[in-house]
């Protein structure tokens, strides 16, 4: 179990020197290697512990008490500024206080002799019973509420991003989705078993699956990080009742002071700008960015695509996407190349993204078209 430990320990220490080596750092690259470092250091106290060591170095255990309560704090943050292109908000500060006091509670522990912190680990921390309790509380609470609020901000950003982006595949966060549901169920695992040892686990296993995903799938550890851009982006509680909705079903803007005549205008110009300019072959094109071209506020075009179109953003895009792709495939120049080739030309930024939304408006996938298309052409030279 202790190579275990080993192992998450390096993979933390390996990752963060990735980061803060990175030549275009970013606020969540910071808040990363935060949470990476105290994750280390989690599973460094239970390292301490089953090895022997804590009674060797007892300084070095108790300095690690705070540190679960800090994971899920920087957990926390991740989400929110992987989610929200701003710069960091000092007010932030305030989630460590707790954090904070039970360093403080413990600090006299540091003032003791070598023999009597001996004795209180010994004893299994006699003398600080009650400080204990509330730490484990503190811990737990923590793991819990801040899974349970990093969720909450995922949920609610994946709702909108459609009404805000034409590709969403690498900002869905599903890998995140997928490692915050892993952890909230650990925290509630710890809650019943009370043991220490899940927390330090689970924490290298997060280690472990943080490095795959941001390595293999997301990039995050690369310098072509996954990032957010700037756009208008509704995600306080104080204005969900603009919050925009993303289903394909018109939008009731029940505060809209968007006239007939200008919403009529907006949608005109909207068309005229799609056909002309194809601002959709962009593969990263925004709501923000095709509103600049009308130009409209952007939560004005929202509400004129839902009104006149029947559809969100994404799905207008991404409809005039597969309609420029047929029309590329009927071409006899095209013939020479592949169907991803042309979709590619077409603004889809990747094969997943083409296949949905191909099917989506097709009802087939591209290689059934394809087939289908092929039986076709030897029917027609070879008729029954």
């Amino acid at each position: 179990m202790s190579y275990f430990f080993i192992t998450g320990i390096s993979i933390a220490l390996f990752l963060i020197a990735i980061l803060l080596t990175k030549e275009r750092k970013s606020t969540t690259d910071f808040i990363l290697a935060g949470l990476l470092f105290f994750a280390a250091q989690t599973i460094f106290n239970t390292f301490l512990v089953i090895t022997g060591l804590y009674l060797t170095y007892p300084d070095l255990l108790v300095l690690g008490f705070s540190s679960p309560i800090i994971v899920s704090i920087f957990l926390y943050l991740y989400t929110r500024y992987q989610t929200n292109n701003i710069p960091f908000q000092w007010r932030e500060l305030w989630h460590f206080v707790p954090a904070a006091i039970i360093f403080l509670i413990y600090v006299q522990f540091f003032f003791l002799s070598h023999s009597e912190k001996q004795a209180v680990m010994q004893s299994e921390g006699a003398g600080y019973e009650v400080v204990n309790l509330l730490r484990i509380a503190v811990i737990y609470c923590s793991g819990i509420i801040y899974c349970i609020l990093s969720l909450r901000i995922l949920y609610k950003f994946r709702r909108n991003i459609k009404n805000e982006f034409s590709n969403t595949e690498r900002i869905e966060f599903n890998w995140l989705v997928f490692l915050l549901i892993g952890m909230l169920a650990i925290w509630l695992i710890v809650l019943f078993r009370q043991d220490d040892k899940i927390i330090s686990v689970s924490s290298t296993i997060f280690v472990i699956l943080l490095g795959y995903f941001g390595i293999t799938q997301v990039n995050v550890f690369g310098t072509k990080a996954v990032s957010i851009p700037n756009v208008v982006f509704i995600n306080d509680d104080e204005e969900k009742d603009k919050e925009l909705d993303t289903s394909s079903r018109p939008v009731k803007y029940q505060y809209s002071n968007l006239s007939d005549n200008e919403s009529l205008q907006i949608h005109n110009q909207l068309l005229k700008i799609l056909e002309s300019e194809k601002p959709f072959l962009n593969p990263e094109l925004t709501l923000a960015e095709l509103a600049k071209l009308i130009p409209t506020h952007p939560n004005k075009l929202s509400e004129v695509i839902n009104k006149y179109e029947q559809k969100n953003f994404y799905d207008l895009i991404n409809g005039r996407r597969i309609h420029e792709f047929f029309r590329l495939l009927n071409m006899p120049e095209s013939k020479q190349y592949t169907l991803i080739s042309l979709a590619y030309d077409c603004g889809f930024n990747s094969k997943a993204s083409f296949n949905r939304n191909f099917k989506k408006y097709t009802g087939k996938t591209p290689s059934e078209y394809q087939n289908n298309q092929d039986d076709e052409n030897i029917n027609s030279v070879n008729p029954h």
